[in-house]
């Protein structure tokens, strides 16, 4: 209590240090996350093409309507993590219980049997849900919320974040390096069996760094009983309408899933190696290049942010982005050349992602602030919304472009239209939304004003009215 009689909120909601062994703990979840995700959004199309002889257009269209399906599974999992009760909090939880079923049910993705044509399509479409819709939705959401309640500290959330996009990009370096030789060296990329050793594997490492995470992490910001109140599904809609910062961020989001997914993400890069540059162990090696001044830069997102903004080190690696995919153009057949215009999108990449989640998590002080009401879950699940239904959009029209230019998987050559469509989707597309980054940054202030608003929050906290 104060001297005056009023409870005084924790201080330690605020400037607390958290240890590095947590930090590496909690990125060891997005680690997992990757091994996932990447193995089983964009690998998998290939897979499903090249190892099965699927059409690639109506495995788009499967893909497309997951993602739109799986955008509303964040939204409606955002409000169910708003709701919980748990004694090991309200994100965490989610973390202890569905490590094992994600890892077995990635598994299952690859096991598609010989059942017929029709069949397959079934299970594909059963299966791919399971884990991209449903499961991953239900232990990732918990797992990106964690950040706004791992601590309130400004630049704690930074560092934070960057551990965490670290250890991501060392999932994604280690899945886009070695996932394809790896499955070339124990059997081949046109066999099913290979691509289930690996799934499994992978699934076995994944499923220990969710436990690691859980059991290393804590939930520290102390939410009042006002806040713990139940928020009807309708008013928290209306509350994360209001957040205009989070607008911007879900905008940035699904311009960067649109190009991700129609163009730069290892989907369509694949094909362009083994098509274009004549190996598709290529595509692999390229995407570890662009990864590895990622993780270089990274370190210095922390710094830079601090002195300069979140907001603008992300605005200026949005521009430093384009130029990389731009410079493409250049000299798209040689492979020396793609590796230099990779390294420098992956400088751009680093500012991107080494302040996108935590600007995430700041915008739910944001909404707090304005509206008086605290919704974590909403909003970062509103978040991932718009980036899956753009990701899935993106995939569905890239898949759909190479299906009508006459690609065909079990091809030994493929039709001029298709080699002209992959590169196109490769080279071009992404141009189209990374040009719209840097407009979407230059409308978020929220950094100027963040201080303002934690002052605000502390008062109200301590005034007992919030």
């Amino acid at each position: 209590m104060s001297a005056n009689g009023q409870t005084k909120a924790p201080a330690n909601q605020y400037t607390e240090k958290i240890g590095v062994g947590e930090k590496i703990a909690y990125g060891g979840g997005d680690l997992a996350s990757n091994l996932i995700l990447v193995l089983t959004s964009t690998f998998v199309t290939f897979f499903y093409t090249d190892a099965l002889g699927l059409n690639p257009a109506i495995i788009g269209t499967i893909m497309m309507l997951s993602r739109v399906f799986d955008g509303f599974t964040d939204i409606f999992m955002g409000f169910v993590m708003d709701q919980v009760k748990s004694k090991h909090g309200k994100a965490r939880c989610w973390l202890l219980w569905l490590a094992i079923p994600i890892a077995l049910a990635m598994v299952l993705v690859f096991l598609v049997p010989n059942i017929g044509e029709t069949g397959k399509y079934i299970y594909v479409a059963i299966t791919y849900n399971l884990v991209t819709t449903f499961l991953y939705t239900m232990i990732n959401i918990p797992y990106g919320a964690l950040t706004s309640l791992m601590t309130r500290d400004q630049d704690q959330r930074t560092v934070i974040n960057i551990f965490r996009m670290f250890m991501a990009q060392v999932g994604s370096l280690i899945i886009n390096a070695f996932t394809l030789p790896f499955i070339n060296a124990v059997g081949g990329s046109t066999q099913q069996m290979s691509w289930i050793i690996v799934s499994v594997i992978y699934g076995v490492v994944a499923a220990a760094l969710f436990f690691a995470c859980f059991a290393m992490t804590k939930e520290r910001v102390q939410i009042s009983s006002r806040q713990k109140e139940s928020i009807p599904l309708g008013e928290s809609f209306r509350l994360v309408i209001q957040n205009n910062y989070w607008l911007i961020i879900v905008g940035i989001w699904v311009f960067t899933a649109l190009g991700m997914g129609m163009g730069m993400g290892m989907s369509v890069g694949t094909y362009y190696a083994k098509y274009i540059l004549g190996d598709e162990n290529l595509s692999g090696f390229l995407s570890a290049i662009s990864l590895i001044p990622v993780l270089a830069c990274m370190p210095l997102v922390a710094p830079l942010s601090k002195k300069f903004g979140k907001r603008n080190v992300a605005l200026v690696g949005s521009i430093i982005s384009i130029v990389g995919q731009a410079a493409m153009l250049i000299s798209p057949h040689s492979f020396s050349w793609l590796i230099v215009c990779n390294v420098i999108k992956g400088v751009g990449q680093a500012a991107l992602t080494g302040t996108l989640f935590a600007m995430v998590a700041d915008t739910i002080e944001y909404g707090q602030w304005k509206t008086g009401k605290r919704v974590e879950g909403m909003l970062y699940s509103s978040t991932t919304f718009g980036a899956k239904i753009g990701a899935g959009v993106g995939m569905a029209i890239a898949l759909a472009i190479l299906g009508s230019a006459g690609y065909d998987g079990m091809a030994a050559v493929q039709t001029q239209a298709a080699l002209s469509a992959i590169e196109n989707l490769y080279l071009l597309a992404p141009l189209v939304f990374l040009i719209a980054m840097p407009i979407l940054y230059w409308f978020y202030k929220l950094d100027k004003i963040y201080p303002q608003v934690m002052k605000d929050l502390e008062e109200r906290e301590r005034s007992g009215k919030l």
